[in-house]
């Protein structure tokens, strides 16, 4: 904010900060650098006040309801995305003209930077580079970040050039202006200087990738370009292939080792892709040898995907992955072939990112797993996908994400397949679906609808973690039951904590949290109710059982006046006098309240209730995990007698934020649920034989 602006008044920072910051901040920048401004503003304003009140609301609420709470400790405030309005309630679907006008905005604002800052954000640290980045970077010219690590600097530096880049791409290809096409061709030729194109510990891998892309894109195209500028850009990507790209190619992607899930995560495969894309744009001799390669790698990743391997690394690693295969594909002349062999695989993943966003913000995904909100590759991946299927459906949520939040790769996406946002869209079918790594059931897309998101972790790749049956509860635009959504890389209480027990709610027994991500997916359905259902077996999770254990959970969602979704964990055979502990994760600035043994979260509008008919929630079981950047867990414990029994939870939406919770009657295998407001009429979950 400029030095002779007046001061702000408190009362206008309360009546929308969101929008006043916003305001505030450059129309044109990046989806991602906005809410990492928004944040960094909410938490230099914050001194305790507005810590459960930035941006008051997602999209058409006011939140008001949570006490006042310290700032955030650590890095920054994972409930931001949730809390910070990007557009009014009922908006329309956005329009070609909004991302027209989205990249003049954002070139307007990259043309007046002289230097780019870049937020760390797993880490809090904010880094100015020089513009244009005429040298790599060295060990010395950034901190140490994690200990005994070398921390991705490189990585978070070319995600924000890559969207730059792409932003003035497009605003001198689609828009005719010379000035941002000059600026592009500078800061390209100027990675002539650049040693390599390596990680700081000087491994190809996604630095390598992002750079390949950016001057993939701008050289695929030789119009107009300055010619010693051209001649100096692709000196540096030839240099990029033949220096840094092709030796690494021979080694990890020899013949001799065989393809497993584990070699196809995402860092190499992002490389590959890119690269192949680089070599061929450029004609090089090395483009045939790793445009098969490329192929075959993704004839098996897609194979994995639908097989027994449960092959994902999460929506938002998954998203990360496809905008480099996607834009690969984008030029590959047996791209409908491809498309053929791939298509359940490919619509696995837009069933993915459809089903597992939070009801009224599509742009957020359930924080299952490491779900970072920052990481939005997955939207050019999806548009591309959905414009070749013609999937209407993909389409029909994507034009409900914000524009400020999708990245102009996404932007200009749409763009190019304008026809398929111009033709009739259709929802999606809210219906119960197994995924890779988990479960949804959920009524909708809208913010009034309830989506239920159950963790089926069974493959041991990473950004995943050993948390079957763990649930998550999205409502409102907040995700009311949660999870951290991240894994910290830096050793501490914050890394203890994201992949602890005390993060998740699957049971804990005898004190051991799972070890294994083997759950077993029993049953996914619908009866004739309209209640959706799944049934995961975790027995296999957990390491040392007796012989013959079992541990089962199975969950419902039930629609209507009172939304309910109701947990029922099975034992089995454990032994005598055995603990269960569970822990229960609340939004960061819910506010929490105990009644007559229930748990009441509220947003000062509407509460979610917790309740479990064993034993009533006290406000002593509360706590604030020394690692938790915002959310409180409340602990459980329970025994079970000779070894086995039942444990039920009921987590009730009351969207008229009443102070009475339902009433909840254990009925032999059956639970009956009542109203507040009409205690004799029940609706009973369960029932039926033992698992």
């Amino acid at each position: 904010m400029p030095a002779n602006s007046p001061p702000l008044a408190m009362s206008t920072l309360l009546a929308s900060p969101a929008t006043h910051l916003r305001s505030t901040l450059p129309v044109a920048t990046s989806c991602a650098r906005r809410l990492t401004l928004l944040v960094r503003c909410s938490m230099a304003l914050g001194c305790g006040l507005i810590a459960s009140r930035l941006g008051l609301a997602a999209p058409g609420t006011a939140y008001q309801g949570a006490a006042a709470q310290p700032p955030p400790r650590l890095a920054y405030d994972p409930a931001a995305y949730e809390l910070a309005s990007f557009g009014p309630a009922g908006a329309k679907p956005w329009s070609q003209r909004d991302l027209q006008q989205a990249i003049l905005d954002r070139a307007a604002h990259e043309k007046r930077r002289r230097e780019l800052d870049v937020y760390y954000y797993r880490i809090g640290y904010t880094i100015a580079f020089r513009l244009p980045v005429a040298k790599r970077p060295t060990r010395e010219d950034v901190p140490v970040g994690i200990a005994n690590t070398t921390y991705p600097w490189l990585i978070w530096l070319s995600w924000d050039l890559e969207d730059r880049w792409r932003t003035l791409h497009a605003a001198w290809r689609s828009h005719g202006d010379r000035e941002a096409g000059l600026l592009l061709q500078r800061e390209l030729a100027a990675l002539a200087g650049w040693d390599q194109f390596v990680e700081l510990n000087n491994q190809t891998g996604l630095v390598t990738a992002h750079v390949a892309a950016s001057l993939s894109l701008a050289l695929a195209d030789a119009n107009d370009w300055e010619p010693a500028l051209l001649q100096q850009a692709r000196a540096a990507a030839t240099a990029l292939i033949e220096r840094d790209a092709w030796p690494w190619f021979a080694k990890y992607w020899s013949d001799a080792e065989a393809h497993t899930p584990r070699r196809l995560h995402n860092i190499p495969v992002i490389a590959l892709a890119r690269a192949a894309q680089l070599a061929r744009v450029l004609g090089s001799p090395r483009a045939e040898d790793m445009e098969k390669k490329m192929a075959d790698v993704l004839r098996t990743w897609c194979r994995f995907r639908t097989g027994q391997e449960y092959h994902t690394e999460g929506t938002a690693y998954d998203g990360y992955l496809m905008d480099s295969v996607t834009e690969w594909m984008a030029g590959l002349p047996s791209r409908a072939e491809l498309l053929r062999e791939c298509r359940d695989a490919f619509r696995s993943l837009a069933d993915e990112w459809i089903d597992l966003t939070l009801p009224g913000r599509p742009d957020l995904h359930a924080p299952v797993g490491d779900v970072e909100p920052e990481m939005m590759f997955w939207s050019p991946a999806l548009v591309r996908l959905a414009a070749w299927s013609e999937w209407r459906d993909a389409a029909w949520l994507l034009s409900g994400v914000p524009v400020n939040r999708l990245p102009t790769a996404a932007v200009s996406a749409a763009r190019e397949h304008a026809a398929l946002f111009a033709s009739a869209l259709t929802a999606p079918v809210a219906a119960p679906r197994e995924h890779p790594h988990a479960v949804t059931l959920r009524t909708g897309w809208s913010a009034r609808d309830v989506a239920t998101v159950v963790s089926l972790t069974r493959n041991t790749m990473g950004h995943l973690q050993a948390d079957g049956g763990h649930l998550v509860l999205g409502w409102q635009g907040r995700f009311w039951i949660t999870d951290p959504g991240y894994r910290q890389y830096r050793r501490g209480e914050e890394q203890t904590y994201t992949l602890g027990p005390e993060a998740h709610n699957c049971p804990v027994i005898d004190g051991q949290a799972q070890k294994k991500p083997a759950s077993r997916l029993l049953d996914v359905d619908t009866d004739e109710r309209g209640w959706q259902h799944a049934g995961v077996d975790l027995t296999a999770c957990y390491a040392g059982l007796p012989a013959g254990a079992l541990v089962r959970r199975d969950v419902w969602q039930a629609p209507g006046d009172g939304a309910a979704v109701v947990v029922r964990d099975w034992f089995r055979s454990l032994r005598p006098a055995a603990e269960i502990r569970t822990h229960w994760l609340g939004g960061t600035h819910l506010a929490w309240t105990f009644v007559r043994g229930w748990v009441r979260l509220s947003d000062g509008e509407r509460a979610l209730w917790l309740g479990t008919p064993s034993g009533g929630l006290v406000p002593s079981a509360l706590n604030r995990h020394p690692g938790s950047r915002g959310p409180l867990t409340l602990t459980h414990t329970a025994h079970l007698g000779a070894g086995e029994g039942v444990r039920w939870w009921v987590l009730w939406c009351d969207p008229e934020g009443g102070w009475t919770p339902p009433t909840i009657t254990p009925d032999g295998e059956r639970l009956l649920l009542a109203h507040p407001a009409r205690p004799g009429v029940d609706r009973a979950f369960g029932g039926g034989p033992g698992p």
